[in-house]
């Protein structure tokens, strides 16, 4: 699933319950809640911090049992997050913003960040716990 949304804080419930629709009865309820919960931050970050008023991508793919989700905005270059992967999470970020990626890193297994002319991707891989719903081959 691929589509676009205005750079809008007000459109984030509408790619939520997209996404939700989308992978519902396809991924298991867990994957999907941390899936939803990690795409929400990445969607977040775009429109606040990347998005410089213009659209937002996203694309959903399920594939050989993993969920990869996909963001680009078109907004500036960001600084590097200021926390590391192997910190342990009560090192976690306690400020009331920037929290961001440090949550991703914690609900999917592979949090990617690119720069791209202009903007930023952020891509969120996660292996799924029942990769046969993808196919549809579980009851």
């Amino acid at each position: 699933m691929e589509f676009e949304f205005p750079a809008s804080p007000a459109h984030l419930g509408e790619v939520r319950r997209a996404v939700r629709a989308g992978l519902h009865g396809r991924v298991s309820e867990e994957d999907l809640d941390d899936l939803l919960l990690a795409l929400n931050e990445a969607t977040t970050n775009a429109v606040l911090h990347g998005s410089g008023g213009s659209r937002v991508e996203v694309s959903v793919r399920l594939a050989e049992g993993w969920a990869e989700m996909t963001v680009v905005d078109r907004g500036q270059q960001r600084p590097e997050p200021a926390w590391r992967d192997d910190e342990a999470d009560e090192d976690a970020p306690t400020a009331i913003s920037g929290r961001g990626l440090w949550l991703m890193s914690r609900l999917v297994d592979e949090v990617r960040l690119e720069q791209v002319k202009p903007g930023t991707r952020v891509t969120l891989r996660h292996r799924l716990s029942d990769p046969d719903l993808e196919n549809g081959l579980t009851a």
